[in-house]
């Protein structure tokens, strides 16, 4: 169903129907505002976003203090001071952001759930203000006062508009530390089973050094345009199309076009990204790989098993993802 949004970028001409349309439909398939899909879509710049979502819902853009340093209130006994938990947030799509002047901020986004924010509101003793933000702030705030982590999806696109090293800073700050495992109980080792008086057999010979068994080769993402070329010549499709699985941890068939489109939008993506969205697979080999391939690459795993429930392994996953992005090789130039 179209919003408010979209009706204000249509009379205002600042984009055209065509990218509208193109806009509408990428969020129909991956779901989101469509201010995400806008922004993926470099249909319009981060400020003049602001500015339509503004005057399509009628509400303020907030200080940018309110998205970049959220504050949660609490009661003096630590506990939550409003009602207004993670569960609430993510059916209203608002968060609570602190107090300004005894006046209690709000993000939302668009379209607007007034009236689910006034009814869960009205009890309150302190006045409140509505403030509109598009929906990576919404997330990203969402984070911060709730703990709640941010898709990859989302961060991805954070890191497009506001910056690689902020997002990092923000990940690293807002997300929970991994929880403290037990040692290991110590394994105890039994003594040698001692050979039978009978004459000990000769040693076997050595392998030859050629029979030695190699390590596997490191799947390679510049074999992905040949692979998706074989696909679309039907040559060795059943081959290529696993070898495509293995390097990228997706699955699209035999379709070289579903996967030059996936190619098109994440060719400049480092390979680690693609195993860190494996592990969010709907296909159970496909997270066990990305889990396995992680883990040898890493010598770490928060947690994460691809036969947990979906929670627990998105909790895992992000914890995980935060902590290379934090310690991947940084870039030169």
């Amino acid at each position: 169903m179209p919003s408010r949004l979209s009706d204000r970028l249509l009379a205002s001409g600042l984009l055209p129907a065509e990218r509208l349309r193109a806009a509408l439909a990428r969020q129909a398939v991956y779901g989101g505002a469509l201010d995400t899909a806008l922004l993926e879509l470099e249909g319009v710049d981060e400020g003049a976003l602001w500015s339509a979502l503004a005057a399509a819902t009628e509400l303020g853009i907030p200080d940018r203090a309110l998205c970049e340093a959220p504050q949660k209130l609490v009661n003096p006994d630590g506990s939550d001071a409003l009602e207004l938990d993670v569960a609430w947030s993510i059916r209203c799509r608002a968060v609570p952001v602190g107090l300004k002047d005894g006046v209690l901020q709000i993000l939302c986004g668009e379209p607007v759930a007034r009236a689910a924010i006034e009814a869960a509101t009205a009890d309150l003793s302190i006045p409140f203000a509505l403030f509109v933000a598009p929906e990576i702030w919404i997330a990203a705030v969402q984070q911060a006062i709730y703990a709640r982590p941010m898709e990859p999806r989302l961060v991805r696109l954070f890191a497009r508009v506001v910056g690689a090293q902020p997002v990092r800073r923000w990940q690293a700050a807002h997300l929970p530390p991994p929880p403290v495992l037990p040692p290991e109980p110590p394994i105890e080792i039994p003594p040698p089973r001692q050979p039978p008086p009978a004459a000990a057999a000769p040693p076997p010979s050595p392998a030859p050094a050629a029979a030695k068994r190699q390590p596997p080769p490191v799947p390679d993402k510049a074999e992905v345009p040949a692979l998706i070329a074989r696909l679309e010549a039907g040559t060795d499709v059943a081959a290529s199309q696993a070898a495509l699985v293995a390097i990228t941890k997706q699955d699209f068939g035999a379709k070289p076009k579903r996967w030059a489109a996936w190619w098109k939008e994440h060719e400049a993506d480092d390979r680690m990204d693609w195993l860190f969205d494996g592990l969010s697979h709907k296909t159970t080999e496909i997270r066990a790989a990305a889990e396995q391939e992680l883990r040898a690459l890493t010598g770490e795993y928060f947690g994460y098993a691809f036969d947990l429930p979906k929670r627990e392994r998105e909790t895992a996953r992000s914890r995980w993802q935060a902590w290379w992005t934090e310690r991947r090789p940084k870039q030169k130039g």
